[in-house]
């Protein structure tokens, strides 16, 4: 009896776990872009100072869909409080980004977050090469 050549190959990783992989490192990159040389950062709604490991990636707009997930805009380091308890504090986060960016531009963000959007492999591949080196 001949045995049939068995042909390796290289698993891949789900989309599930590369966009999971591509969020857990853009949410440590946002929170450390704010933090100062000691790791410190503010959360963005409510001003208290924590280290950025204590902090979240906070939305102004909600929902975990692909339209707003990655956008750095729209994302600031939250406290746990403000960004779960508080639902994201959203009245203080929005206004905060309008005085900073003004009405227009937040007009073009809520239009822009329902899109739907697909990310394919090689979008979150290139997400986790950019958020990995950053």
């Amino acid at each position: 009896m001949q045995k049939t050549a068995r042909r390796k190959t290289k698993k891949t990783t789900s989309a599930r776990l590369l966009k999971a992989k591509a969020w857990k490192l853009f949410s440590e990159y946002v929170r450390k872009k704010y933090a100062d040389a000691d790791g410190y950062a503010t959360c963005y709604t409510s001003g208290k100072r924590a280290h950025w490991k204590e902090l979240q990636c906070g939305h102004a707009i909600g929902g975990r869909h692909n339209a707003v997930l990655f956008d750095e805009e729209i994302c600031r380091p939250q406290s746990v409080a403000e960004n779960i308890y508080k639902r994201g504090n959203y009245p203080v986060f929005t206004t905060k980004l309008i005085k900073e960016n003004g009405m227009e531009w937040w007009e073009k963000k809520l239009e822009d977050s329902k899109r739907i959007v697909k990310h394919t492999r090689a979008d979150l591949e290139a997400m986790i090469e950019r958020y990995s080196n950053a």
